[in-house]
C-alpha cells in the first residue's frame, strides 16, 4: 500500500484523533465506551473489520463528530506505522500487571489456544517497548487507577479537552464491566483483517 496517499488524506482530516491502546484485559472496552460522548466517537477493537489502512480512514471520515478515537490492542502491532501515519494524534496507554492480564484472558479463549497466549503478550510488551522509545508524551493510566475520577479526569482532559467532563456520567460508568460478547457479532471478522490476535505468522509480517 501507499502511505504516502494514505497520509495525504489523513492531514487533510479536520478531526482531533486518539488512540487507546494496550494489551488485552486492560479495561479498555470500558474506555472506549466512555470516550463515545457528545463530539466524540471512539471505535471498538475495528481492525477485525477493516483491512488496510484506507479503510482505517474510511472510518475517521464517515464519522460526523470532531473528534474520532479507536480502542483496539491489536493496533500496538502496528505501532511504528501507526505513529509514522498519525504523529500529531494523542495516544494513551492502559497498563496492568501482566500475570492478571494473562489469567483474565485464559477464562475466556479456547482451550486449544491457552499455549498461545504467552507468545502473545511477548509480542504485545515487544511492541510496547517500541512505543515508549517511539512516541513523546504518551497518556498513561494503571488498571488500579480506573475508578479514580482525577485519573480519568486527566486523560479526558488530555483526549478532549474542549469537551466538558460528565461527573455523573463517570460515577455511573465506573462500577461497570464493559466487554464485547463474541469477535463476530455485530458481525462477521472480515476475512484478511489487520487484526492478528494468534496468528503468528501474520504478527511476524507486521512491520
Amino acid at each position: 500500500m501507499n502511505l504516502d496517499a494514505v497520509k495525504d488524506r489523513i492531514q487533510k482530516l479536520d478531526k482531533n484523533i486518539f488512540f487507546i491502546l494496550s494489551t488485552a484485559r486492560c479495561r479498555s472496552t470500558w474506555f472506549g465506551n466512555f470516550f463515545t460522548y457528545k463530539d466524540s466517537f471512539c471505535w471498538n477493537e475495528e481492525s477485525r473489520y477493516y483491512t488496510n489502512w484506507d479503510e482505517m480512514v474510511d472510518l475517521i471520515e464517515k464519522r460526523p463528530e470532531k473528534n474520532i478515537g479507536f480502542e483496539d490492542p491489536e493496533l500496538l502491532h502496528y505501532i511504528t506505522t501507526l505513529y509514522e501515519l498519525f504523529p500529531n494524534a494523542k495516544y494513551v496507554l492502559l497498563e496492568r500487571d501482566r500475570m492478571e492480564c494473562e489469567i483474565s484472558i485464559s477464562r475466556w479463549i479456547h482451550p486449544n489456544i491457552m499455549d498461545s497466549i504467552a507468545p502473545k503478550f511477548d509480542r504485545w510488551y515487544e511492541d510496547i517497548d517500541k512505543m515508549n522509545r517511539l512516541i513523546p508524551n504518551i497518556k498513561k493510566i494503571n488498571f488500579y487507577d480506573m475508578n479514580e475520577i482525577d485519573q480519568i479526569k486527566g486523560v479526558w482532559d488530555y483526549i478532549l479537552p474542549d469537551v466538558d467532563f460528565d461527573i455523573d456520567r463517570f460515577n455511573t460508568l465506573s462500577g461497570m464491566v464493559i466487554s464485547i460478547t463474541y469477535a463476530d457479532i455485530p458481525k462477521e471478522v472480515t476475512k484478511g483483517c489487520m487484526a492478528a490476535y494468534f496468528d503468528f505468522n501474520k504478527l511476524d509480517q507486521i512491520a
